[in-house]
């Protein structure tokens, strides 16, 4: 009996082997399962990161969209502003080149212009006078005369045009320069018509002006003007 006892014995012994090797591979099956429950939580968060920046995609492509219909609209207000900028100047005449004086008669210097080109400028013609800072340091401010008539205004800068004499020298001071008269256009308008000058002299247009506020130029005398503005 003992030695059948004995003989059992013998032969368990490797079956408690093989139920230590269950239990460690059960405790490794347990850690694999806490992993893939540590995976499966960290792709969980992933998808929900992934989903709320497709949503966020969605949006910035729903607004992407709207961009160039909001950039067309902004470009059309900035125009429609820079015309009703420049139609208030529509009776303004920017006069450049005219020194300035201790107790100077702006009034007087307006009408003294309008003799040389042969017209009568009355005080009572003008809304305003006086001259305007500019962007530039230690140079001589403009003048600029806002006319009560568009009509007064044109005749003004036409006849100013045609004239020889607008020299300062005409006007009572002891040198002699010249002076000019324009349209009074906005600071936007300025740079455009310096860009239509380099413009037109790449093109070999001869003549560039300001009419009715609009940037005109011709190759020559008998040329029909065309618009740049």
């Amino acid at each position: 009996m003992q030695e059948q006892l004995h003989k059992i014995a013998l032969d368990l012994a490797p079956l408690a082997a093989l139920v230590a090797d269950v239990k460690s591979i059960k405790l490794e099956l347990s850690g694999l399962k806490d992993s893939i429950e540590m995976v499966h939580d960290i792709i969980n968060g992933f998808s929900t990161k992934v989903k709320s920046l497709e949503s966020k995609v969605i949006t910035m492509e729903k607004m992407a969209e709207q961009i160039p219909i909001l950039q067309d609209s902004i470009d059309k207000l900035n125009s429609e502003s820079r015309e009703r900028d420049q139609w208030a100047r529509a009776n303004n005449v920017e006069i450049i080149g005219i020194p300035q004086k201790k107790d100077e008669n702006l009034y007087d210097i307006a009408q003294k212009i309008g003799n040389l080109g042969n017209i009568s400028v009355r005080k009572e013609d003008i809304n305003y006078i006086a001259r305007i800072p500019t962007r530039i340091p230690n140079v001589v401010k403009p003048i600029v005369v806002a006319f009560n008539s568009r009509y007064t205004k044109e005749e003004f800068v036409a006849s100013a045009r045609k004239s020889k004499l607008l020299n300062i020298s005409n006007l009572g001071f002891s040198t002699a320069a010249n002076f000019y008269v324009n349209d009074h256009l906005t600071p936007a308008n300025k740079s455009l018509l310096s860009k239509a000058k380099a413009l037109a002299k790449e093109n070999n247009f001869k003549y560039i002006w300001v009419k009715h506020c609009k940037i005109m130029a011709r190759r020559s005398d008998t040329a029909p003007g065309l618009h740049f503005l």
